[in-house]
């Protein structure tokens, strides 16, 4: 190593180096994740954060092009309280070393000091005993150092050491870590980094055979998580670990903190050149991603259930992990009761993206349907998405049963089926059944099977109670009107324009294999749902009702009417009443109602 400067190559193999060191602490980062929640996710998102930089990252003999290059991507791929933290010092140093092709320590000095400045700023409540602590440690001890003009060697050494030195200490300086007796989870990964980077003065530049690998996907498959469990002494008070990537932001750093301090904590504002990656821990998603519209171009944007991952870490209530989709309407009661896993598609609409159920809600979206003249689309979860999740659970749980919305409905169970081979290929570990059912149907079915799964039954089990039990589910569909069909090319212009002009309302059903049918018509509201009822008791009569839910786009007060109908003849009241997916009710439209019922044995 040059003694004398530091150029883009020291930068580049550094960083390398320094994801080598960190990759292998991953899963114990996520065992000793503890603040701000503990939702066991630190290594995974420290990990995830630097593996994404690195895999698009260039060599080049620029400092300021491979640091500039660090931080745009570092903003795009960053996960979590620690990645956006990392995110932020990576972008100080790129701003603060622009232009520079090599650097002086004392230049760099400057810099990492300034970017720790930056670091702080970045937080709505900076906290001491955490990944600032040790990279403000690490950059005043460089600065110090550097002003003495020792090697550039001995600089770095000593920074190094007294890095370790604080990382010890994070526990005397955070109760919840004394409580828990473990070091800072963030911490310990930017130490664990800054370990790997000090080894290019020994080991030099990182093997060009290592440089092939980084493209390679990692799939860890056969790994049950052996964590220890930690107790909540910080409970989650808001639900979503909410991300949003902001190109072109047209405010100031100042003005978002100002606009967001009311919609949650854990604030934290990544500044970079041309774009902001903003972090919140929120109740609110869907507010946070409207608000954020108004101030630039929101061009990504994610949101994890941290209830449902304290749950996974503390309280697993089956071996089996139950995974669904968002078109599954189901209530959020039951799903957080049974521990159920949802993977969301995406909706995307006017060059707008959004997840559904979590950064737009059914009512938002009923709204915005009334009164926007195009037409939204869907789209699946992304290969990369489906991964994660699978990779997520089978850390933690021994198997996973998908059950997603029917084959012949959407392309989601392809995707899944797909992913979950690559897992496959040993033993088999996740089983995708074709539920051929979608919305309440698919709810009830989900809301079964993770009952079963609570009570202990093995996963062998559960497949086979799933496959019988799906054709004993029926739903029954009152659609308002086929304005959205057409729009959606669900119907025909012709077919839209006679039912509109006869005011034929139709009842719209599922055949066994999952394929929308018309099982009959009427030409008011109330006859359609006086023949739903009739369905209903003819089915009672017949067969037997062993439950039944009832689901709405943007329209509760007919629901609860449907409700008192139904409760008459059956006796019972609903398992739920929930809302109709965005996706499902951008064809159904404002208005519809549905029933799902499961038949006796």
């Amino acid at each position: 190593m040059n003694e004398a400067c530091l150029n883009g190559y020291h930068f580049y193999h550094s960083f390398l180096l320094g994801f080598q060191s960190i990759r292998k602490q991953r899963e114990y980062l996520n065992e000793i994740n503890v603040f701000p929640v503990a939702d066991g996710d630190t290594g995974n998102n420290l990990v995830r954060t630097i593996k994404m930089i690195v895999n698009r990252l260039e060599s080049d003999r620029s400092a300021s092009k491979v640091l500039s290059s660090m931080a745009s991507i570092s903003l795009e791929s960053a996960r979590g309280n620690s990645g956006l933290i990392f995110s932020q010092y990576l972008n100080g140093l790129a701003i603060n070393t622009d232009g520079k092709d090599a650097l002086t320590i004392h230049e760099f000095a400057e810099a990492a000091r300034k970017s720790v400045e930056m670091a702080y700023d970045a937080m709505e409540t900076p906290v001491e005993g955490t990944i600032l602590t040790v990279l403000n440690a690490w950059s005043d001890s460089i600065y110090q150092e550097s002003r003495d003009r020792k090697p550039l060697g001995q600089v770095f050494e000593k920074a190094l050491e007294t890095a370790q030195k604080v990382l010890g200490n994070t526990k005397n300086q955070l109760k919840v870590l004394k409580d828990n007796d473990v070091i800072d989870a963030g911490a310990l990964g930017v130490v664990s980094f800054l370990e790997g980077a000090e080894m290019i003065r020994y080991k030099g530049p990182v093997p060009i055979s290592f440089r092939k690998t980084l493209n390679q996907s990692e799939y860890l498959s056969g790994i049950i998580s052996t964590a220890t469990r930690h107790s909540l002494r910080n409970r989650v008070t808001h639900r979503y670990c909410t991300e949003i990537l902001l190109n072109r932001p047209r405010t100031s750093h100042k003005v978002l903190k100002e606009k967001l301090a009311d919609k949650g904590d854990s604030l934290i504002i990544s500044k970079g050149k041309e774009k902001d990656r903003i972090h919140i821990h929120t109740n609110y998603p869907w507010e946070v991603v409207d608000l954020l519209r108004k101030y630039g171009e929101v061009a990504e944007q994610k949101a994890d259930d941290m209830i449902r991952q304290e749950q996974v870490m503390n309280n697993r209530l089956s071996k089996t992990a139950v995974l669904t989709d968002s078109i599954a309407d189901i209530s959020q009661e039951i799903l957080d009761k049974y521990q159920v896993h949802v993977i969301s598609l995406k909706i995307l609409w006017d060059n707008e993206e959004y997840i559904d159920r979590v950064t737009i809600t059914p009512g938002q979206f009923y709204r915005q349907q009334q009164q926007r003249s195009s037409f939204p689309g869907s789209s699946l979860p992304d290969e990369a998405s489906v991964q994660s999740v699978y990779q997520y659970l089978l850390e933690h749980y021994e198997n996973i049963l998908v059950l997603s919305v029917g084959k012949s409905l959407s392309g989601t169970w392809n995707q899944m089926k797909k992913v979950a081979e690559r897992f496959n290929r040993d033993k088999l570990r996740i089983a995708v059944l074709d539920t051929c059912l979608n919305s309440v149907a698919q709810g009830l079915l989900v809301k079964e099977v993770a009952i079963k799964a609570a009570e202990g039954k093995s996963f062998e089990e559960l497949v086979s109670i799933a496959e019988a039990l799906k054709k004993r589910i029926k739903i029954y569909v009152s659609v308002s009107t086929f304005k959205y069909m057409v729009k959606g090319g669900r119907v025909s212009p012709l077919k839209g324009f006679i039912a509109r002009a006869l005011r034929i309302k139709p009842i719209v059903s599922l055949d066994e294999k999952g394929k929308g049918k018309a099982m009959d018509k009427a030409f008011t509201r109330g006859q359609l749902m006086k023949k739903i009822a009739r369905i209903i008791q003819n089915t009672e009569k017949e067969k037997g009702i062993e439950s039944y839910a009832i689901v709405h786009a943007d329209s509760e007060k007919k629901a609860g009417e449907f409700s008192v109908l139904l409760e008459g003849i059956l006796k019972k009241a609903p398992d739920y009443i929930s809302d109709i997916s965005s996706v499902v009710g951008m064809h159904s439209g404002r208005g519809a109602l549905a029933i799902g019922v499961v038949e006796k044995e």
